[in-house]
């Protein structure tokens, strides 16, 4: 039986000091993960950052009783650090840490032996010469045993003891084997051409698991995002409100509370929950974005029905999707609706607003093509860049250019939400010509 190595770093996509955007997954995928393994040793990576930084039960008991840990301190990640603080009281030997050479070590940590790695244009440079050093580097530990937590280093005389079972690392073990079970039969059902209702198919395999006490955020994430994939939006908001706190009350999943609820029709309690987010964390885009899009759906009801209320809704959700854009440049989707609703509204300065937009999805697809670290495209990487252009094209009234972006957006991985999303937001430029209404069939198809 392999030793299991935990690994304790960001995930996705995180700006460093500089600005420069680093890809952990790929990072993780390319780098650490192979070396792990071809060192004889069992991968598991941390989740937490995936439930808005929390530290859970099954985190500890990673920390605790996995033989060996990878700690990446790049961007001197904040829950990296307090995780690697408990490992080290933990553990006095077999904790490895590595970093991106143009990440500066706090001061605290430039006594601890770190491996150095660095990215140049969005790839690990020498990077089979990398593994093979770090290959090397863990080996040379594994022999030798020698104490590299600072703790056992500095105290003399000090032991960590725990009165967890050694089955325990045993169980972990089992764990992680099923949750990589389970995933893989959540997109069974979400891929599954003849199965009449996902949706029930997903709550049998959600129902035949253990508590959700014991689930990891990873499980947890991957059932609430299977139910929005194929658009049950009820059993989403049920899968969500039976999650014990420590998983339901994070931000991320407060998010997709809000989106759900939406989607179910109870925009009001959606509002709610969002509102409090933006009440206990601050103005962030992801957050500003779903909130936006509620607004907007009130808009799109009212209208016609009632034109004082609806200007109102169509004002909050300009107002809400400006906020968003201005809170992160990077984050072109509450820009997109913002300039689209500002056209609408008639406001003399939407082209130059879009201009603005059109120019951070451009930087954004001109920094995604160099990367070439990477595994097929996720929805985002794919989908919504095409979208967003599609729109802006058609906001600039520019048919040829609008068709291309068509073709680009359906021709890219997506799911069937985001182009019903995106040909009802284009309901709003028939005014552009009877080309929109055949490019809102094309999406629809699609």
């Amino acid at each position: 039986m392999k030793p299991l190595c935990f690994v304790i770093m960001p995930f996705g996509k995180k700006p460093d000091a500089t600005g420069r955007i680093i890809n952990f997954d790929q990072v993780y995928e390319n780098f650490i993960k192979p070396v792990i393994e071809e060192s004889g040793l069992e991968s598991i990576r941390a989740d937490q950052e995936m439930m808005g930084g929390i530290i859970h039960k099954p985190m500890y008991e990673r920390l605790i009783l996995c033989d060996f840990a990878i700690a990446d301190l790049t961007t001197a990640n904040a829950n990296v650090f307090y995780e690697l603080g408990i490992r080290y009281t933990a553990k006095p030997y077999t904790t490895f840490s590595i970093f991106e050479t143009g990440t500066k070590i706090p001061f605290d940590l430039v006594d601890v032996r770190c491996f150095p790695y660095t990215i140049v244009e969005d790839e690990i440079s020498e990077l089979e010469s990398k593994k093979e050093a770090l290959k090397k580097y863990i080996a040379g530990v594994r022999k030798s045993k020698v104490t590299d937590s600072p703790v056992y280093q500095l105290l003399d005389g000090i032991e960590f003891k725990h009165n967890l079972s050694s089955d325990k690392v045993e169980m972990l073990r089992e764990k992680a084997k099923q949750e990589n079970d389970v995933s893989e039969l959540i997109q069974e059902v979400v891929e599954s051409k003849s199965n009449p209702d996902k949706a029930a198919a997903l709550a049998k395999l959600e129902e035949s698991l253990p508590d959700k006490e014991d689930w990891d955020a990873s499980l947890a994430i991957n059932f609430m995002l299977a139910y929005r994939s194929i658009n049950a939006y009820p059993q989403m908001v049920t899968y969500i409100e039976s999650l014990p706190d420590h998983l339901r009350t994070t931000v991320m999943v407060q998010e997709q509370y809000g989106f759900a609820l939406n989607r179910s029709g109870n925009k009001n309690k959606a509002i709610d929950v969002l509102t409090a987010i933006l009440g206990d964390k601050g103005s962030n885009s992801e957050t500003l974005g779903i909130l936006g899009r509620i607004y907007k759906d009130k808009y799109m009801e009212a209208k016609g029905q009632n034109e004082f209320l609806a200007k109102g809704f169509l004002d909050k959700a300009i107002e809400i999707y400006s906020e968003g854009f201005q809170s992160d440049l990077r984050d072109f989707y509450p820009g997109i609706n913002a300039a689209t609703l500002k056209f609408v509204r008639g406001d003399q300065d939407s082209a130059g607003f879009a201009n603005v937009v059109e120019y951070s999805v451009l930087t954004y697809l001109s920094k995604k093509d160099k990367v070439s670290m990477r595994k097929a495209p996720s929805n985002f990487d794919g989908y919504w860049p095409h979208a967003s252009l599609l729109e802006l094209a058609i906001l600039q009234n520019n048919k040829e250019k609008a068709f291309t972006y068509l073709s680009n957006a359906i021709a890219t991985a997506h799911e069937s939400w985001q182009t019903e999303s995106t040909a009802n937001n284009l309901e709003l430029y028939h005014s552009q010509g009877d080309w929109v209404a055949q490019v809102i069939q094309v999406l629809k198809e699609n």
